[in-house]
């Protein structure tokens, strides 16, 4: 995580989020998702809470149980601020 800016929230962080936005707008649960992606509930709720970052071969897993592209799972969120600046 990049700690000069307030306004980065670090790509864990970021992945984290969308991880978790896309479970809850399916209405999974994270057993639910752990089971579809082959990975432990532990395991997601450290990456929704950013706490973990997956590798790339977790989050293709991931894409592929939500069925989106894996760039839905590293969009920054709008409104982070940093841009503007001045």
């Amino acid at each position: 995580m990049n700690t000069d800016n307030p306004f980065d929230p670090g790509v864990s962080v970021i992945v984290g989020a969308n991880v978790r936005e896309v479970r809850k707008a399916l209405g999974w649960n994270q057993m639910t998702l752990g089971q579809k992606a082959g990975l432990r509930q532990s395991s997601i709720s450290a990456i929704e809470r950013g706490e973990r970052c997956p590798s790339l071969e977790r989050l293709l897993d991931l894409a592929r149980a939500f069925g989106v592209a894996p760039a839905r799972l590293l969009m920054v969120p709008t409104g982070t601020g940093g841009e503007g600046a001045g």
